[in-house]
């Protein structure tokens, strides 16, 4: 995260959003590194591999989330292409930018998140007992902070009667399943595993901005700080449109 300080301070730009430019404040990049360093601590103490496990083998910790990363960059960019997102910042600073918010949030949705949930309600509150059950749980939670402001907007728009309809939809979502992936992959394979999958998708998506975007067809950015800087926000899920009867 230091070195793409460095890059920005050398190459200079104009962040899309005031809240992304903050992103990059020493005291953001120190924060982080604060909750990074308490998510290994905690990591230790409730089951996670540590990131050099010996017991981890290269190709669980490299190439399986390397080939599910793949997978889902292949989709997204296949969507992307069908209709065009905005485009942040173009090649080659999208690479920096987005690699830096691919870091900043599996340090503070998995390595801190997910560890913290588990060692506060397993471990404090529950002495040890359903360590797996409370991180699928954290997982969940931690998968739902990018596609929650969606979810929200979509409740907002559907009867009491079709909350289930609307929330069984956004449990198939790609957005939604990537985020559980990935923090099964730092369960299963620690954190490097959880990692790798977002920057694979992150090339594939460098690869989709080089198309040429569509002026007349913007799509909304979403209302989160934090979220425009997950590669993943490089596109926004299609907004679903009510159905066409009185509810």
């Amino acid at each position: 995260m230091i070195t793409v300080k460095v890059v920005f301070i050398l190459f200079p730009t104009v962040f899309p959003g005031a809240d992304q430019e903050a992103a990059f404040f020493w005291t953001t990049i120190l924060a982080i590194a604060v909750m990074g360093f308490i998510g290994l601590i905690l990591a230790r103490r409730t089951g996670f591999p540590d990131i050099w496990d010996p017991k981890i083998s290269q190709r669980q910790r490299f190439l399986i989330p390397t080939v599910i990363g793949l997978l889902y960059g292949v989709i997204t960019v296949i969507e992307d292409l069908r209709s065009p997102s905005p485009v942040h910042l173009k090649l080659p600073l999208s690479i920096p930018f987005y690699a830096y918010g691919a870091i900043l949030l599996e340090i503070i949705l998995r390595l801190f998140a997910i560890t913290f949930l588990v060692w506060l309600f397993s471990n404090v509150l529950l002495r040890g007992k359903w360590q797996t059950q409370v991180f699928w749980i954290a997982a969940i939670i931690a998968a739902l902070y990018e596609p929650l402001p969606f979810m929200r907007a979509d409740l907002a728009s559907v009867s009491a009667l079709s909350v289930a309809i609307v929330l069984l939809e956004w449990a198939i979502q790609p957005l939604f399943l990537a985020n559980v992936i990935t923090g099964w992959l730092f369960r299963k394979y620690g954190f490097l595993a959880a990692c790798d999958a977002p920057f694979v998708l992150l090339f594939a998506f460098c690869f989709c901005l080089r198309f040429p975007r569509n002026p007349r067809n913007p799509r909304n950015l979403r209302p989160n700080a934090l979220c425009l800087f997950t590669i993943y926000d490089l596109r926004t899920p299609v907004t679903k449109q009510p159905a066409a009867v009185s509810y």
